[in-house]
């Protein structure tokens, strides 16, 4: 093996620390043979062939992205799923704009991605103007029971409170429409992944 190999390798391994060890071992040993087999010996041969060890490392985790991986399907802690989501839209992001015909599939992702996260900031903003204005009634309200306006100080707290105790009971609802929406937008993410990367020879590796 030459030293311009190794030394490709041993980058490439750099960027994969979050691939698993005994997967990241079976990628660096599947490039190493693919670049002996091609007799590919100067690095500028190689990243014309493969990218730079960073552009080829953004493929292989956007490959690895594009199906949830076990632990994603059966664990029940839906925090878990949604951060293996998000860390899942990020890596195709990247793995597309390693690829020249991923980027018009990007703009695309990009726009879906934007337009939850604009559903998303809505509905987060309609939760905390209702939680500021419900605060702010029981705020005003309270100092009214001790004087002659008590019957409206009164009410006006209860109502403060009957907000906020909806509020409290619909949040984990809120949550769980987050969670959906990032769901939602990786299952965008590996359907339009799966377009640009299924006819590319690193699709193959893992």
């Amino acid at each position: 093996m030459t030293k311009e190999i190794e030394k490709y390798i041993t980058e490439l391994d750099a960027h994969l620390s979050r691939l698993p060890a005994e997967e990241r071992r079976e990628v660096e040993e599947f490039y190493r043979e693919f670049l002996l087999d091609a007799k590919l010996h100067n690095r500028f041969d190689i990243e014309q062939e493969l990218g730079t060890p960073k552009q080829l490392a953004h493929k292989i985790m956007a490959n690895y992205s594009l199906n949830p991986t076990e632990e994603a399907v059966t664990d029940n802690n839906s925090h878990i799923k949604s951060r293996q989501d998000v860390r899942a839209i990020w890596w195709i992001i990247l793995g597309m704009c390693a690829v020249p015909l991923g980027i018009p599939l990007l703009f695309v992702l990009l726009g879906i991605i934007l337009f939850l996260f604009v559903i998303s900031v809505v509905a987060v903003s309609l939760f905390v103007a209702f939680f500021v204005a419900a605060c702010s009634i029981i705020y005003k309200a309270l100092p009214l029971i001790s004087t002659a306006n008590w019957a409206v100080g009164w009410f006006y707290t209860g109502a403060g409170i009957i907000l906020l105790t909806v509020l409290f009971m619909i949040l984990p609802l809120v949550l769980r429409v987050g969670r959906w929406l990032i769901a939602l937008g990786a299952q965008a993410a590996r359907w339009l992944g799966r377009k640009v990367f299924k006819n590319h020879e690193y699709h193959k590796k893992i």
